[in-house]
């Protein structure tokens, strides 16, 4: 196909990259960890040598299993990647500093409105700056759905129906990059995911000002946890929902629950945590009201994070950083 992506050159560049890494790193443009001194030549690198000479020779590509060998060696080094240390006491996340008491006893909410530092906040905001946007290419060819995913995956994608952005990095199809399995593994670090099943998906959104995302549920596709860092420096009150139930008997008092969240938390656009598993991921909706430029929190003690209510929150600009564990099928 012409303008193929050569996926194996392209995995023999990561793992030469990330090889040449050393403790002291830096990002590139691309989102790649590279030493100092490699750092100032990082768009001049040139392509594995290894590569250059098979091709010149006419040497036939790796087999499979040279593949995998490749990939695995790949996926130890970069889960291998050191976590941020980030601004949490004693680098936890804490039950009694971060758990959420909710009026109507929603188990397994945790938020931390101090979770990445400043200069953390930057440098991953730099990177989100370089991520590429897909190109739509009209194709006779029937793709399939493993061959769709790797050409959005790693791309900022307009949203038609929700008209916003996303960029979706699944690291069950393709490694995710270094700064994003950096955070993966600070999660895990601070005990937000267990290290037997560690984030390994991230879907990044972009809101612009009154944007939001209608309740939903995040599905039995990956376990019942989920993270997200806010940054862009905007703050949003996040909600919680009871999941509707189509028992006729009991549709009017569900459908008036459902108007009135359970649970509100502001999220902090300045690299503030949220955590929400088990009770909450498995029997709650959630979601952030749409069409509003400035919302107000809940009275009765419904905001976890602001018991007296009626605080005034003003929408605008933000990213969100949602990390899960993906199911392997």
């Amino acid at each position: 196909m012409e303008n193929a992506i050569d996926f194996q050159e392209l995995r023999r560049r990561e793992w030469q990259r990330i090889r040449s890494s050393k403790n002291k790193s830096n990002v590139n443009h691309a989102g790649r960890l590279l030493s100092a001194e490699h750092a100032e030549h990082a768009e001049h690198t040139e392509p594995d040598e290894s590569v250059t000479t098979a091709r010149n020779n006419n040497e036939k590509p790796p087999s499979s299993h040279q593949e995998a060998v490749i990939s695995s060696q790949s996926n130890t080094c970069t889960c291998s990647l050191s976590p941020y240390v980030s601004v949490l006491h004693q680098n936890k996340l804490s039950e009694d500093l971060h758990r959420i008491v909710s009026p109507t006893k929603i188990d397994s909410v945790f938020y931390a409105q101090h979770f990445l530092s400043s200069v953390q906040a930057q440098e991953i905001m730099s990177w989100l700056d370089s991520i590429p946007e897909y190109s739509q290419h009209v194709s006779c060819v029937r793709q399939t759905e493993r061959e769709e995913s790797l050409q959005h995956n790693g791309k900022w994608t307009r949203l038609k129906h929700a008209r916003r952005n996303v960029a979706l990095f699944d690291g069950t199809i393709c490694n995710l990059p270094p700064i994003l399995q950096r955070l993966s593994n600070t999660l895990v670090a601070i005990g937000a995911f267990p290290s037997s099943h560690p984030p390994n998906h991230v879907l990044i959104n972009e809101y612009k000002s009154g944007e939001g995302i209608m309740p939903h549920t995040d599905g039995p596709a990956y376990e019942s946890r989920t993270a997200t860092i806010s940054l862009g420096g905007s703050d949003v009150i996040f909600k919680l929902w009871p999941r509707q139930h189509h028992d006729t008997q009991l549709h009017s008092a569900t459908t008036q629950l459902v108007k009135n969240p359970s649970l509100e938390v502001i999220l902090h656009g300045n690299g503030s945590l949220v955590l929400f598993s088990n009770d909450a991921y498995l029997n709650h909706c959630h979601g952030i009201q749409e069409g509003l430029l400035e919302e107000t929190t809940s009275m009765n003690g419904v905001c976890g994070n602001d018991a007296k209510g009626g605080t005034l929150v003003k929408r605008g600009y933000r990213i969100s950083l949602t990390f899960r564990c993906k199911k392997l099928t």
